[in-house]
């Protein structure tokens, strides 16, 4: 899940065209679905748990993991229908909308979080210390390039429509 996610969102900057969208959505879509299986695991374990006598959801220490899990579940599950709804604006428009900031921000939030939780899952599972130092290592490393992507892309985007500008201005101009 760590590198799924991002991977989907970087596959989208690098690409171009129909492909961009089609590996974009795919690789979200499969990372959605593994997501729910997980997320199905995470109550069985809860269920399991709360049979021996002991309630997660009370235990202070360890609530946030699941709680934070469901946010990050419900953030992913409004993605498909907000990428399908910035796909028809901007196919239309040609600009982005409110649905297409909407779409990236719960999307970076959602990934954001939900890498942070993978490694509060690991504390709480008690992993090895060599477990949870290469998990934060690829964790820390995949967020850098996925973010760095990301800039680079708005910066990519935002130079094409100054310099479009540009010619614009430069065309409009009378010289005597």
């Amino acid at each position: 899940m760590v590198a799924l996610f991002p991977s989907g969102s970087i596959l989208m900057r690098i690409l171009h065209g129909r492909l961009a969208l089609w590996m974009h959505a795919l690789t979200q879509l499969m990372g959605l679905v593994i997501l729910l299986a997980c997320v199905g695991l995470g109550i069985h374990l809860v269920q399991e748990v709360q049979a021996s006598g002991l309630d997660l959801f009370k235990e202070p220490s360890v609530n946030y993991h699941p709680i934070i899990g469901l946010v990050v579940a419900a953030c992913l599950l409004l993605q498909p229908p907000l990428g399908l709804i910035h796909h028809a604006k901007f196919k239309k428009l040609q600009r982005r909308q409110i649905w297409s900031h909407l779409h990236m921000f719960n999307g970076r939030l959602a990934i954001t979080l939900g890498i942070v939780n993978g490694a509060l899952g690991l504390w709480i599972a008690h992993a090895s210390s060599k477990v949870k130092t290469a998990y934060v290592a690829a964790a820390a490393a995949m967020w850098a390039i996925w973010m760095l992507t990301a800039l680079w892309s708005e910066w990519r985007r935002w130079r094409t429509a100054a310099q479009a500008e540009q010619r614009r201005k430069s065309a409009g101009a009378v010289s005597f």
